[in-house]
């Protein structure tokens, strides 16, 4: 049989394990796998490059409509193309108006039509007052819901309080639905904020002082404990620490259905490293001690940890630059997306031995598969999108601002050694990106859960 593309020669990161050989593609999707050769019509010479999914990235924020200054379809999923993620899921704050209607759904998709370079689904939104249009939501697409337990950065996007936040996890339960919660205490960091701002502290330490582990803990704690009362499936995003993971994979190991994600910047930077780069690496939850680190890296290599994401956040240079002197008033938010996947290549394939089946895990099936999107998106497999990364692991690079493709080009890893360079992304057996250049016209799709 002679396909339409095929991926040649190259060690291929597979479902069942990893073997050296061909990839059949046609009508953008996998067609064959094999250890032989296979015929096409355009053959992609693979030999010394592994070929991976591509990523999907369950947590991103591109601020269209409404804050296209600040990101926007286009530069966003450049940038995801750029660094090997050809899956998005956005959330639904940050833009305006924010995800909590159909009517605002509808809108961010037609702002997306036409735009994105990879593929994306969207999650909706639970907050104050929107809870009768959260079944509406579901069967429009939405992969899931997000709440905020801590008072959230944009004031369209309220918080919930946990009177709210049960009865949502109910509803969601009668739809089978699941919500994902940012987890931190409001209480805590509200107090713990204004007493450090009447004590006049503008510096870069106060951050994580406001916003200090107990915060996080108790947050994941109480969320663990109402989805469990309200028998609804919750995912926690941008866990920071390795006892929050210790806590969820005992709840997990009760029976719980529970989910956990952290993130790149957790992984390969620590409080000093904010203290030294500034508000270019604010965050929250904040970023943690060099001990946390190595313990939140003992939880991934330890299977605790379901998938890695960017939560990309990015903003104009003058709203982090405006903090340089008080830490209070610049955005908290890191744009990671491009560098996400050779970071993670390089700081635990390469770094600390994490296998290639449990990288491809942590990035591509796993979130797929919290999202309702697997089988199509997250392996490589007979019948999924051919969306795939060639790698090479043993180039040598540095993160140069002339290579990122968002909008404001900025990132607390400019300047850091990489050795792992995506050298070629497809997105349903078309090349989007080569060389960490983009190629070819925007044609991404909205994907939606398998229930839909």
């Amino acid at each position: 049989m002679r396909y339409e593309t095929v991926v040649a020669g190259g060690l291929l990161v597979t479902g069942p394990g990893v073997l050296r050989g061909y990839l059949g593609i046609n009508d953008g999707r996998i067609a064959a796998i094999s250890e032989d050769p296979l015929t096409g019509d355009d053959v992609v010479d693979a030999r010394d490059r592994t070929v991976l999914p591509g990523a999907v990235d369950l947590h991103v924020h591109f601020n269209e409509p409404g804050r296209t200054d600040w990101e926007g379809w286009g530069p966003g999923s450049r940038a995801a193309a750029a660094g090997g993620v050809t899956t998005v899921v956005e959330m639904p704050l940050n833009c305006l108006p924010p995800v909590t209607t159909v009517e605002a759904l509808q809108t961010k998709v037609a702002a997306a039509e036409g735009k994105s370079m990879v593929d994306y689904a969207l999650w909706g939104g639970l907050i104050t007052d929107n809870r009768e249009h959260l079944a509406s939501l579901a069967a429009a697409g939405v992969i899931g819901f997000k709440a905020f337990m801590s008072h959230s950065s944009t004031e369209e996007f309220t918080h919930v309080e946990d009177g709210v936040l049960f009865d949502g996890l109910q509803r969601l339960r009668d739809l089978d639905q699941f919500l994902a919660v940012h987890a931190e205490s409001n209480a805590i960091t509200q107090d713990r904020m204004r007493r450090l701002q009447a004590d006049g502290r503008r510096d870069r330490w106060a951050w994580g002082e406001a916003r200090p582990p107990v915060a996080e803990l108790e947050a994941i704690h109480r969320a663990l404990f109402l989805a469990q009362q309200a028998g609804c499936r919750l995912h926690i995003v941008h866990m920071s620490l390795p006892e929050g993971a210790e806590m969820i994979h005992a709840a997990r190991s009760r029976g719980q259905a529970v989910t956990v994600e952290t993130c790149g910047h957790y992984l390969a930077l620590t409080d000093d490293d904010f203290v030294r780069l500034g508000p270019v690496a604010k965050c929250a939850p904040p970023l943690r001690d060099r001990a946390r680190q190595l313990g939140l890296w003992e939880a991934v290599l330890g299977g605790r940890i379901d998938c890695i994401t960017s939560d990309h956040s990015p903003c104009p240079i003058e709203d982090k630059e405006r903090g340089n002197d008080d830490v209070w008033a610049a955005w908290g938010g890191i744009a990671g997306i491009q560098t996400l996947v050779p970071l993670m290549l390089t700081e635990g394939v390469l770094e600390r031995g994490l296998s290639l089946e449990r990288f491809t895990a942590l990035m591509s099936t796993n979130p797929a598969k919290i999202a309702g999107l697997w089988p199509r998106k997250g392996e490589i497999r007979i019948g999924a999108d051919a969306d795939l990364l060639l790698v090479d692991l043993q180039r040598a690079w540095r993160v140069a601002p002339s290579w990122l493709y968002s909008r404001h080009p900025q990132s607390p890893f400019i300047g850091r050694k990489m050795t792992a360079w995506i050298e070629r992304v497809f997105v349903r057996g078309r090349t989007i990106a080569l060389e960490g250049r983009i190629t070819g016209d925007p044609s991404g799709l909205w994907v939606r859960p398998a229930r839909c």
